[in-house]
């Protein structure tokens, strides 16, 4: 930096007679933090600082510098005298985080409020009293009137909210996030959502301990769509028998401890007595989190447990991850197709094996049957010769062709040998890309040279798929794949 802007009435008359320019614009439009701001002042007003941080996505904990700037008092001093509305008049979004060791000064977040904003991310501190977090939301009606997305949180979701804010003056709010919500306030929480007539996505984290109260639900009439988080799951069910929704579409839980069978039904049960009209909903997401090593081996999950489901027939994503160990029959797989005729993603995943009732013939049978899956993961028993379906004269008829699956994921299923099984995928298949056939089996076969090593089941029905002719050769084109990177609802 040049050292004439190490003088402070420089940089004062700088600022003084900044206004805004559409070069101004597209800079700021293209920032995500007030760093780069930072460093254009005098090099002893700010200090770049270095931490380590552990990585959990691998085993060693592998540490990582991360760079930051510690602004050392600098902000509250230059906002005093430039107001963040004038050094940013076409703010529309802001992060809290970006003030760094300020995140949780509601005063200095204010601020940055300002019609124009139309979301928000912050963090209010522990420390905070409940009346100061009342009075900074209603501050929002005034300030920032035209905020449409919110995202609050206690103690970075750490702690719960000793009373819950009112959101009666965010008219135009369509997206709130509460991170720290005490679910024995959940009557109170709806409550207060109630209150905005136009919210279509709730997203909460939910704490403490609830208790089951038979109280009536509560409508959210314009609610589209809904993430619950929680160490229990019962946490996530207990908020969802209070509340009747209209038009939801999308549903996704979490939860960091083991859940029960019993458990998991009373959440599917509820889920379906709390949709009004089953032909909404179009996602379901769920996921066990609870770290592995202290996961229970075996939680058996029958079809029974997910049944409730078959009510929502406008399904096009039923995802479920770790929740158990599926012991799903024939019975509730033939029932899929019809009651989800528009599938397009299903994924039972499960962290262990269990014993599996569904033959191949009946995954097979659900794949060809849903015409537009893309996706599927499923355990079935392989063990029994696979029955190719035969015409009135006793000649082999193979399934229709289904051309939109694209991956397959057999999960446990125990894989005993090749067989005909490249030749049924990739002529049932055309479109299923050998490289997305994946499954936790590793049974091995000796190769026919007894010197080399032996050949996984799996690995050989991929190579065998790879050498189809007249198929598509993602190796070559892998763009031909993209299409099944979501699901689509047009």
């Amino acid at each position: 930096m040049h050292r004439a802007f190490d003088s402070e009435d420089i940089i004062y008359s700088v600022l003084k007679y900044l206004k805004p320019a559409p070069a101004l614009n597209i800079l700021w439009s293209k920032r995500t933090s007030m760093v780069s701001l930072i460093m254009c002042l005098p090099r002893d007003a700010w200090e770049l600082k270095k931490y380590t941080i552990k990585s959990y996505q691998r085993a060693d904990a592998q540490k990582r510098i991360i760079p930051q700037i510690d602004v050392s008092g600098l902000l509250p001093r230059l906002f005093e005298q430039f107001p963040p509305a004038t050094l940013f008049p076409n703010l529309c979004s802001f992060d809290d985080r970006v003030l760094q060791e300020y995140w949780s000064d509601l005063s200095l977040v204010r601020k940055f409020m300002s019609p124009r904003l139309e979301a928000l991310i912050v963090d209010v501190s522990a420390t905070f009293p409940p009346h100061e977090v009342e009075q900074f939301i209603g501050a929002l009606a005034i300030e920032a009137h035209g905020l449409r997305q919110l995202s609050i949180s206690m103690h970075k979701g750490h702690m719960a909210f000793a009373v819950l804010p009112s959101f009666e003056n965010l008219p135009k709010l369509i997206e709130l996030a509460i991170h720290g919500v005490d679910v024995s306030l959940t009557r109170q929480t709806i409550t207060n959502i109630q209150q905005l007539r136009c919210l279509k996505t709730l997203k909460l984290s939910l704490l403490g301990t609830c208790c089951d109260d038979n109280v009536m639900a509560l409508e959210l009439s314009s609610l589209e769509s809904l993430s619950l988080s929680g160490e229990h799951l019962p946490q996530c069910t207990h908020f969802i028998r209070q509340i009747t929704t209209r038009r939801l579409s999308h549903v996704n839980i979490d939860y960091f401890r083991r859940a029960s069978p019993s458990e998991i039904t009373v959440f599917t049960e509820s889920l379906s007595r709390s949709c009004q009209y089953h032909g909404s909903l179009k996602q379901i997401f769920v996921v066990d989190k609870t770290d592995l090593d202290d996961a229970e081996l075996f939680i058996p999950l029958s079809s029974e447990v997910l049944r409730p489901l078959l009510k929502f027939t406008g399904l096009l994503s039923v995802a479920f991850q770790g929740i158990g160990n599926y012991d799903l029959d024939n019975r509730f797989i033939n029932d899929i197709p019809d009651a989800w005729p528009g599938i397009q993603e299903l994924k039972f995943a499960s962290y262990r094996p269990a014993s599996c009732a569904v033959t191949f013939n009946a995954m097979i049978s659900l794949a060809t049957r849903c015409k537009s899956l893309r996706s599927l993961n499923m355990t079935c028993d392989a063990s029994q010769p696979i029955l190719i379906p035969q015409a009135e004269d006793g000649t082999e008829r193979l399934w229709p062709a289904q051309t939109a699956l694209r991956a397959l994921h057999l999960e446990h299923t125990p894989l005993q040998e090749v067989g005909n099984m490249p030749y049924i995928l990739g002529k049932v298949f055309p479109a299923l890309n050998p490289g997305r056939l994946m499954g936790h089996s590793y049974v091995a076969i000796p190769d026919s040279l007894p010197s080399n090593p032996p050949r996984l089941v799996l690995d050989e029905i991929k190579t065998a798929l790879w050498e189809i002719p007249d198929r598509v050769d993602y190796r070559v084109h892998p763009d031909s794949d993209l299409e099944d990177s979501d699901y689509s609802e047009d």
